[in-house]
């Protein structure tokens, strides 16, 4: 506890802990950052912070396979390190190609040094400019896209518009991990919080919908793999009529739970919990019958599979609204 005193009448004045301010580096009359915060304390921001300056992290790659090594990049990139380097004694082919595809699947990260024992990685992003609340948006814009070319596939029978799947998911996954990194970073670096004016429990409200909507990715990849088996065995009338109102169903309820969200409206959100409900109950309702041909039952019984976990995530999204809009 610090006491308060009172200079020249006019303001108020507390002593800081010189523990602190020595391992702040902060010096006599060197300026202070300070900041309200939303529950009404003050943070102290010293100038060092105030700069934003990010940590880096070395990762020594020797007797490290391409794929630890890759795991880890992909762990110091979401922590929030502003430059990684990449040591060896010998930086071998797997280290380099581990190393380039690190680069290719994240967001703002570049090589800028490397030779033959090390490779220097940094974040040229300017995170204050790219919203986490836009990342989710984009987010969801792809999915809504993978969603309606599986139900206009339903109808068109044309397998190019499931062609490219997996890469639409790839690039989900780099934008959750952007925002997981975010999260991150401005956790630990209050001036940039300060800077975009984001509250860190709404940034955590982010990152959680940011990876339902990243796992709702993943299952749109497994319908589609689905319709695909499905239309190589095709003699299954049923299956169509079948799949192509689930689909349907998918579809805008998506739509609704996502616009839900963006404008944190809760009545949106009631009513995406009761489609999600009105078509998990259709799902097992469609699906109590048996086929006869062993393939189309076990590719149907996957596809109602993936549909009510993308039901059971729209509920989550929903009640995530739901509390947000409480605020």
């Amino acid at each position: 506890m610090r006491r308060i005193q009172i200079t020249g009448g006019a303001s108020y004045m507390i002593t800081l802990p010189k523990e602190w301010a020595d391992s702040a580096g902060l010096k006599k009359n060197e300026m202070i950052g300070t900041e309200v915060q939303s529950d009404g304390t003050l943070l102290l921001v010293p100038k060092d912070i105030q700069r934003e300056e990010r940590s880096s992290k070395v990762i020594i790659a020797d007797n490290v396979n391409g794929e630890t090594l890759y795991r880890r990049l992909v762990g110091a990139y979401i922590s929030g390190h502003g430059s990684v380097e990449v040591r060896a004694t010998n930086l071998n082919n797997e280290v380099y190609n581990s190393t380039l595809s690190f680069t290719q699947a994240t967001i703002g990260m570049e090589v800028i040094e490397e030779d033959d024992e090390h490779i220097l990685i940094k974040d040229l992003m300017d995170h204050a400019e790219i919203r986490p609340s836009k990342n989710i948006e984009r987010m969801g814009v792809i999915v809504h896209r993978m969603v309606s070319d599986v139900f206009e596939f339903m109808t068109s029978r044309n397998t190019a518009l499931l062609e490219g799947m997996e890469s639409r998911d790839q690039e989900i996954d780099r934008i959750y991990w952007l925002i997981s990194r975010q999260s991150n970073i401005y956790q630990k670096t209050p001036a940039l919080c300060k800077r975009t004016g984001l509250e860190l429990y709404k940034l955590t409200r982010h990152q959680l919908v940011g990876r339902i909507i990243e796992r709702i990715g993943d299952h749109i990849v497994l319908v589609s793999d689905d319709m695909l088996a499905l239309h190589r065995h095709n003699k299954h009338e049923r299956a169509d009529k079948v799949l192509f109102d689930i689909g349907k169903g998918i579809m805008e309820l998506f739509s609704v739970t996502l616009s839900g969200w963006m404008k944190q409206d809760r009545d949106i959100a009631e009513e995406s919990i009761g489609k999600s409900k009105e078509l998990i109950r259709k799902i097992k309702k469609t699906f109590e019958v048996k086929e006869s041909d062993h393939d189309v039952e076990n590719s149907m019984n996957l596809f109602a599979g993936s549909s009510k976990r993308i039901a059971e995530y729209c509920i989550d999204i929903s009640e995530l609204t739901i509390n947000a809009s409480m605020d």
